[in-house]
């Protein structure tokens, strides 16, 4: 596992400002609440657009077989149809956010086609993060836009945390009702915080 002595947020996402601020898909001809939501705010757009390349790239990849072709198409599908059920929530646009950011891990974790092409879109990752005390791997991926998020899923768990102010380093958090995650990133090195638990040294690396 080799670690990311460089590890950058700045470098990770210096392209993201060229993103145009409209979704891949027609605001006219859709009438779910979810479509209507990302028709209407700019960062889910650009998260639309993301996930249409990400899912562009995998499907027409050169490392892609029928049967799997098949079953992203099919995956994809059941993603448009889970993300549209989120006018059943408390909060639509978190839903949907969490959603689209959720598909964007799916498709970089699974697809090596998905993750060929970094430079021309908002998303990095997975990376590995080890941590201390925890007994298991942290599967980390970037998601790019404003705000940035920060997905991270380990055993049957997974959060996916905001970028907020911080003095110095990166502080993504997720607050829930028993308190907040935080993961504190400062070069390749790292602190996780789950609620009513200590505080975790983590590093961060790439995967392999």
């Amino acid at each position: 596992m080799k670690l990311i002595r460089t590890f950058s947020l700045a470098a990770l996402f210096g392209v993201i400002s060229g993103h145009a601020a409209a979704p891949s898909f027609d605001c006219t001809k859709t009438d779910s609440a979810a479509a209507g939501q990302v028709c209407e705010d700019k960062e889910l757009a650009a998260l639309d657009q993301e996930l249409t390349r990400l899912f562009a790239l995998a499907k027409n990849g050169p490392h892609i077989t029928a049967s799997r072709r098949k079953e992203l198409i099919a995956t994809q599908r059941g993603w448009i149809k889970g993300r549209d059920e989120c006018w059943k929530g408390q909060d639509l646009r978190r839903c949907v956010m969490e959603s689209y950011v959720m598909r964007i891990h799916e498709l970089r974790q699974g697809y090596a086609d998905a993750r060929s092409q970094d430079s021309k879109g908002i998303s990095q990752g997975p990376l590995v993060v080890r941590c201390g005390q925890l007994d298991a791997l942290i599967g980390l991926t970037f998601v790019g836009n404003a705000p940035k998020h920060a997905y991270l899923g380990w055993l049957d768990q997974s959060i996916i945390t905001t970028l907020e102010p911080s003095g110095s380093g990166s502080r993504y958090t997720a607050h829930y009702d028993d308190g907040a995650f935080v993961f504190w990133i400062k070069g390749d090195v790292a602190t996780f915080e789950r609620p009513q638990q200590g505080v975790l040294n983590c590093r961060i690396a790439e995967p392999g």
